[in-house]
């Protein structure tokens, strides 16, 4: 009975053996599959990638600039040679508002092979130029090459105008009392303006010498102030008019009223109101 034993052992430790070696041999086949799965797949990058296409690239930043009319705007323009391109590039563009040229620094360049640059482009404008957003490109030419039409835009603003306004009441202001103010318009430029708003504020409020001697307060909220409701634009020549002159009638000027508050108020008797103005206009 005890060598029957044995061979049975013995039996069982070799099949064991085998098993490890063909799980080994399985990993040593999955293994080598998948490096040649990686192998293949930079072989077919390889065998696929195109060569670069000779020619020249060209780039724009910013993509979009804004100015007043009459103004100017830069634009850099990065221009590369692709592919082994060499030779002299000139540069346009195409799409600049009427009345706006470009000019470019430097206009050409010679380029060698993987080369590249930057240059400016000047947008400039008049006080004629149309207002509006304005799509254009920028194309590099270099013998019997052209470059991809870079895309940018210019957004033409219409220039603000600088104008002055005053005004003065015609009576005194008491308790529940209201006035309007005919607001006098100076306009010093060599054409008119489009008025497209006015407002009137109160800066300061200075009490008379027997009001401050004797500590009797007025002040900014004693008074309230109607703005002016008329319609816009208000067309202004060079010179000095007025909202009558303008033909406003009185019920659109801002008026200015003196509350009439549960508070004394004598400290306004005599007081002298000092008012701000301000507006925006445009030229037309």
């Amino acid at each position: 009975m005890q060598p029957q034993a044995t061979r049975m052992r013995m039996p069982s430790g070799r099949a064991g053996v085998a098993v490890k070696g063909v799980l080994l041999s399985l990993l040593v086949v999955l293994a080598s599959v998948a490096s040649l799965g990686a192998s293949g797949g930079q072989n077919n990058g390889n065998a696929t990638g195109a060569k670069e296409t000779k020619g020249i690239i060209v780039a724009v930043s910013p993509s979009s600039r804004s100015l007043d009319q009459g103004q100017s705007a830069a634009f850099d323009v990065t221009i590369s040679s692709a592919g082994g391109f060499g030779g002299t590039v000139t540069l346009s563009a195409a799409g600049v508002p009427s009345g706006a040229t470009a000019a470019w620094s430097p206009s050409s360049g010679v380029f060698t092979s993987g080369s590249s640059t930057k240059v400016t482009l000047t947008v400039s404008t008049n006080p004629t130029t149309p207002t509006g957003k304005f799509d254009f490109t920028v194309t590099a030419t270099g013998g019997n090459f052209q470059s991809n039409a870079a895309k940018a835009q210019l957004h033409v603003k219409e220039v603000k105008r600088n104008f002055g306004i005053s005004g003065s009441l015609t009576g005194a202001l008491a308790p529940g009392l209201s006035l309007p103010i005919d607001l006098q318009i100076s306009n010093p430029e060599n054409k008119s303006i489009a008025v497209t708003n006015l407002s009137a504020s109160i800066s300061q409020v200075v009490r008379a010498p027997g009001a401050v001697a004797a500590g009797l307060p007025c002040g900014a909220a004693d008074y309230a102030i109607t703005q002016y409701t008329g319609t816009y634009p208000l067309t202004v020549q060079p010179g000095a008019t007025s909202l009558s002159a303008l033909g406003v009638p009185q019920g659109s000027w801002p008026r200015i009223s003196m509350l009439d508050t549960l508070l004394l108020q004598d400290g306004c008797k005599g007081a002298t109101l000092e008012f701000t103005y301000s507006g925006t206009g445009q030229a037309n």
